[in-house]
């Protein structure tokens, strides 16, 4: 398990993580000529989206190279207050010079989600560097935790976290009672970069589990094994952690 980078609070996270995406997306820019990066929905990184957007920050990073996808999504509208595009756009891509055809928002409708999610897998052909087979292979992929230790939508219990495959599948969540589509495993791993957001005392327990319990079969461990897995997190989250 990589050791987590530790904030004080919420604030000095989201900046701090602000000056991080900037350096890696520069990196990747100057490597390979574009920045292809998954953004994750959640309270934790809305204030990063947020800090990311400061006149002073939005300036430093070359947008015209950059590529935004998403890791998840609800089926809802996407101007609805639920929707992780909906939220991003607000928070981050309104106030960034980020050409339109250069973000590729995950749509989602109950009545065509399975659809929906194989056209999103398309969309990552079309767009995102390729990796193995048809899988994407993303520059950086931001994720949330759940208090139950899900990730993107992958939720306890649910059939996508035997998926094997495919880049994108649609997922029915019980507890919710709802469908959603997510980016999977074999996408997730093949990624060059992915950092865990978690902020506040809610997420103290499920980061202690974690780390105390390796073999727990939560959804965010089949994740920890990998090198290039970074986590970001406030000193109330991290509480529990044996540092």
């Amino acid at each position: 398990m990589n050791t987590p980078h530790v904030h004080p609070d919420p604030e000095t996270l989201a900046r701090r993580l602000a000056d991080h995406l900037i350096a890696h997306a520069r990196q990747c820019i100057a490597a390979r000529g574009a920045a292809h990066l998954v953004l994750a929905g959640g309270a934790t990184p809305r204030h990063f989206y947020r800090e990311l957007a400061q006149p002073a920050r939005r300036e430093q990073l070359d947008w015209s190279r950059v590529h935004i996808y998403f890791g998840d999504e609800r089926c809802v509208p996407p101007d609805h207050p639920d929707s992780n595009y909906h939220m991003a756009r607000t928070a981050l891509l309104e106030q960034v010079p980020i050409p339109e055809a250069q973000i590729h928002p995950m749509p989602a409708r109950m009545e065509t989600v399975r659809g929906d999610a194989a056209a999103y897998a398309r969309e990552l052909v079309r767009h995102a560097p390729a990796g193995r087979g048809d899988l994407p292979r993303f520059d950086l992929v931001l994720l949330g935790l759940g208090e139950d230790g899900h990730t993107a939508s992958l939720f306890p219990g649910t059939c996508i976290l035997n998926e094997r495959e495919r880049a994108v599948a649609a997922v029915y969540v019980p507890r919710l009672k709802s469908w959603r589509i997510s980016l999977t495993y074999p996408a997730l791993r093949q990624a060059r970069a992915l950092w865990i957001l978690a902020s506040g005392a809610g997420k103290a327990d499920i980061l202690g589990r974690i780390w105390r319990e390796p073999g727990a079969g939560l959804p965010i461990q089949a994740l920890a094994d990998l090198q290039h897995l970074e986590w970001h997190l406030d000193a109330a989250a991290a509480e529990q952690i044996p540092l």
